[in-house]
């Protein structure tokens, strides 16, 4: 026991030690001139939209899944949720496909390992969600649409072409591509609201342009996640300067997968309440970058009303709408056993039976 509370200390020394370096130098960095490239100045006060007649939705998705001995289960549900406003007023509230759709119900045959379950049901979510936003704004057309997540395919590996995941990551591409396009068409504003970044990209441009005065807090940037590090250089309505998604899109395993649109990806990170992290925000865009950027950033501030809470009400409605538990799993598995019978395909697994 004592091992194991010194070590504890020691290990909690560190993290304070490395933490107070982090808060040092985000303080230092809104005094150092970097660029992205995009745009010279590294951060940028957004004033909060007045919502004047304005369309915006929020696409999210749920998913319960379960192995069982010979096959595996899936419930997948996503909604649009769509609010009007009139005069800085939520006027109307719109739900796509409605308010609490049935769960789609899925049961995977093939004998996929552990590992290609888990690729195969991200696939499957992201899909019925990309979909979901594509139809939305096709039937509803929204000024501005917010994803829950990135607006590209992410926690993705491209599967070898003769993998039994490849036909779905295939239709996972098309309806990504299916998307941008549509968003193009109709003129709304396409962005990805992303509540757990785990991104470097930010602290790789700042690392490749601090100076020799800096110089001792590049390996710092070698080893923090760009959040870690804008939680004390952004205040509350800053935003970063706007950075290509890659530096090098055609290389990108993903991006490359879109064509033109690949160039199209930008993000940047907004601190959108007092007591929170900042959030980073992925959209698409061809002209007018900084015109996007500064728009969805004044409209995230005005959705985003909890001072320790960032995410956008629009987004956080969605959630509640397609959330799905495991009693919503427990009802389809039980209704299969009443409807196939016992069989030996439906047996839960041992890890699920142990008596002790």
């Amino acid at each position: 026991m004592k091992d194991f509370i010194s070590l504890t200390e020691e290990l909690a020394k560190i993290i304070e030690k490395m933490e107070m370096e982090r808060r040092n130098f985000g303080e230092i960095l809104r005094k150092i001139p970097i660029s992205s490239g995009i745009e010279d100045k590294l951060i940028v006060k957004i004033e909060k939209s007045n919502l004047e007649n304005l369309k915006i939705a929020g696409i999210d998705g749920g998913m319960v899944k379960r192995s069982l001995h010979g096959i595996d289960l899936m419930l997948l549900r996503a909604v649009g949720v769509l609010f009007f406003y009139s005069k800085g007023k939520l006027e109307k509230v719109e739900y796509y496909p409605e308010a609490m759709p049935t769960p789609t119900p899925k049961i995977v045959l093939e004998p996929l390992h552990e590992i290609e379950f888990e690729m195969n049901s991200n696939y499957e979510r992201q899909i019925i969600e990309v979909t979901t936003a594509s139809e939305v704004i096709e039937k509803l057309t929204p000024d501005i649409i917010f994803l829950d997540g990135s607006i590209i395919p992410h926690y993705t590996e491209k599967p070898a072409k003769d993998s039994i995941l490849f036909p779905t990551y295939k239709k996972l591409i098309q309806s990504y591509s299916e998307l941008f396009s549509k968003a193009k068409e109709k003129g709304s504003i396409l962005a990805g609201v992303i509540e757990d970044s785990r991104g470097t990209r930010f602290c790789e441009i700042v690392k490749e342009q601090v100076n020799k005065e800096f110089i001792e807090f590049k390996p710092l940037l070698e080893t923090t996640k760009d959040t870690n590090l804008l939680t004390y250089t952004l205040k509350l309505g800053e935003r970063t300067f706007v950075f290509n998604y890659s530096s090098e899109p055609e290389k990108h395993p993903i991006l490359k997968e879109f064509g033109d649109f690949s160039n199209s990806i930008f993000s940047f990170y907004l601190k959108t309440a007092e007591f929170d992290r900042p959030l980073r925000i992925d959209f698409l865009g061809e002209n007018d970058i900084l015109k996007i950027a500064n728009f969805i950033s004044s409209v995230l501030l005005a959705l985003s009303g909890h001072s320790g809470y960032g995410i956008p009400s629009v987004l956080i409605e969605a959630d509640q709408r397609a959330r799905l538990t495991e009693k919503d799993l427990e009802l389809f598995y039980n209704d299969l056993l009443t409807k196939a019978g016992n069989l030996a395909s439906l047996f839960s697994l041992r890890r699920e039976q142990r008596p002790f």
